[in-house]
């Protein structure tokens, strides 16, 4: 995946984060969004494998965001846009 693939699924996300009014998402939701928009096929028997799969992939690789997170086996994925703008805030 290039990094113009993964920027326009991260924007697709924060897109529909900011439409619901949300701040974070998990997989299964993202994945869903994302089929929605034609961008990432969903597994009609395991919603969201196929973002767990490209996750799980970037996390081996030591390229996973920092709004993205694991967590008790699900991922989180947090508004990148929200998350960067709370960063440069906090960072004296």
């Amino acid at each position: 995946m290039t990094n113009r693939n993964y920027n326009q699924l991260q924007h697709c996300i924060d897109d529909y984060l900011e439409r619901q009014g949300k701040r974070e998402i998990d997989e299964m939701e993202a994945n869903s969004v994302l089929a929605s928009e034609g961008l990432m096929d969903d597994d009609q028997s395991h919603p969201g494998r196929p973002l767990r799969e490209l996750l799980a992939l970037m996390r081996d690789s030591n390229l996973l965001p920092k709004n993205i997170r694991q967590s008790l086996g699900s991922w989180i994925i947090r508004n990148s846009r929200a998350f960067q703008m709370r960063q440069q805030i906090f960072s004296f």
